[in-house]
């Protein structure tokens, strides 16, 4: 049976068009991380946090 490694990344929702993001993500890809979902949650007013959870399996 395979067993996996969980990461989560929460990133305010103005980050995503920034070049930064991208690069983030890219540099989990090459690590193994592989996007499981994502989800947003409102932090009061406007202000909205998105939240990526990412697996890879356990070495």
């Amino acid at each position: 049976m395979t067993k996996f490694s969980y990461k989560r990344l929460m990133v305010d929702i103005m980050e995503l068009g920034e070049p930064s993001f991208e690069a983030k993500l890219n540099e989990l890809g090459a690590e193994g991380w592989e996007l499981v979902s994502s989800f947003d949650r409102e932090r009061g007013g406007n202000s909205k946090e998105c939240y990526f959870l990412f697996k890879r399996p356990q070495a």
